[in-house]
């Protein structure tokens, strides 16, 4: 390492420190000899770093030091760079002038080599994902740093509306959406607040009865012991399921932002323990572990005992055989209907919604060639099929609403299914299910979670 390496290795170890260490630590965390160290810690000083301190002693850095900006590296001036343009485009307009600001300082002190680098444009940021805000992320912001209460008036997603007053703890930044992570007084519990549905925002003089730092930590704590929850699930099994329920261990494989819900919902509805164990994508999901489970590397998937069943249609049907006294799958001379619209869902509904939400349908001469020949075929049939009916597949609930039911709901939503009057009326009657709440309710934690967990 070059002698400039090392002195910014050393200024960097005392950054870490709030109180004096001692010489023989840094310079075995430096790995130099205690003699060398004191020769740094003194050329160092001479440059004007403000470094206190003696041999025998300890040193400390004082606040406020300013690192010369040469002690800067290509990757470091990168990350700024490519920090500062992600702020500018994803952020409010107060935060945006003051990444370009920062960037323009800091590139004015550069060397002629590194300020080059600073405004390469090699690494871009894509345009955001916009969604109309009434409330402005500076009142957010402000709240925040001034650790005040704030009066918001706030729209639930399905028209429920409700004034509250929150206690702010965190703002969070991520692609879609900014979250207000705070203390509600109306629910007595922390919450999580989707800015493009906070209506309207009013900053009060009065501040919250805790300060900010020990909410975020009871905040922090509260999410961490979902990981509980997470790693082994297990409500009380009800009557109805006790006398056929397999001895087996059931283990289910999710990520909170997935098809798991569809088999999460089905879990609830049969009231067996069950365990969560969530995959991240991109780390755990392509592990040689979980590519055990399922070699396509994606989720949902169950464990039971030493079975293992994957794709969702799949899994439903399989859990409402295992466990027939839940009543989730008609008698067996009775499920033509049944197993027709369980794997029409799976088989047609979702291709054609996916290929439709891209803008692709096949072209009437190339129809012949995919199983479900139209986006328009599909949900004609669907709709028709659904015209009149409460359930899919006779006159009980069955597993195969669960998944035909989440198919509908979550192809309204996200405008990938068109809102007719017999979807409308056939989501409105399984929404609302205590199996359904509880699991987008457990769902909803363990994605908070996860979207929380420090890095």
């Amino acid at each position: 390492m070059s002698r400039a390496g090392r002195l910014f290795e050393i200024l960097q170890l005392l950054r870490g420190r709030r109180h004096p260490v001692a010489g023989a630590e840094l310079a075995r965390e430096a790995g130099v000899s205690l003699r060398t160290l004191y020769r740094d810690i003194a050329a160092l000083q001479a440059m004007g770093a403000e470094i206190d301190g003696e041999p025998g002693v300890g040193y400390v850095l004082r606040p406020g030091f300013l690192m010369p900006p040469l002690m800067f590296s290509e990757e470091e001036i990168e990350a700024l760079a490519l920090g500062a343009a992600w702020v500018a485009r994803r952020t409010d307009d107060g935060l945006s002038r003051a990444a370009n600001s920062a960037m323009a300082k800091i590139s004015a002190v550069l060397p002629q080599g590194l300020r080059m680098r600073s405004q390469d444009e090699a690494l871009i940021i894509g345009p955001p994902w916009r969604k109309a805000q009434s409330a402005e992320l500076k009142l957010l912001r402000g709240a925040l740093r001034e650790e005040r209460k704030l009066a918001i008036s706030y729209n639930d997603g399905k028209g429920a509306r409700t004034q509250r007053v929150v206690w702010p703890v965190a703002l969070g930044f991520f692609e879609s959406v900014r979250v207000l992570v705070a203390w509600c007084e109306l629910r007595g519990d922390f919450r999580h607040f989707r800015a493009d549905r906070i209506e309207a925002a009013t900053l009060l003089d009065e501040r919250p009865p805790r300060r900010r730092p020990a909410l975020q930590k009871e905040w922090r704590r509260s999410i961490l012991t979902e990981s509980d929850r997470a790693s082994a699930y297990a409500r009380s099994i009800s009557g109805r399921t006790k006398g056929d329920l397999m001895s087996d261990a059931l283990t289910f494989y999710t990520n909170p932002q997935s098809r798991g819900m569809i088999v999460h919902w089905l879990l609830e509805e049969i009231g067996a323990p069950y365990e969560i164990e969530i995959e991240d994508y991109g780390t755990s999901i392509k592990s040689p572990e979980f590519l055990a489970i399922n070699p396509m590397g994606k989720v949902p998937a169950i464990r039971h005992g030493d079975k293992v069943v994957t794709e969702a249609a799949a899994i439903c049907a399989y859990l409402a055989d295992a466990f027939p006294r839940a009543g989730l799958a008609p008698p067996p001379a009775e499920r033509g209907a049944y197993y027709r619209w369980l794997f029409f869902a799976a088989g047609c509904v979702e291709p054609a919604m996916t290929n439709h939400s891209v803008g692709w349908d096949p072209a009437a001469d190339m129809q012949r060639r995919f199983g479900y020949g139209s986006y328009a075929a599909v949900v004609d049939t669907l709709a028709a099929t659904l015209a009149g009916r409460r359930y899919i597949a006779g006159d009980a609930f069955s597993a195969a609403d669960v998944y035909v039911g989440s198919m509908i709901g979550f192809g309204m939503r996200f405008g990938v299914l068109e809102k007719r009057p017999e979807f409308e009326a056939y989501w409105g009657g399984l929404e609302n299910r205590p199996a359904r709440l509880r699991a987008v309710e457990q769902n909803e934690k363990l994605a908070a979670r996860q979207a929380w967990a420090p890095a």
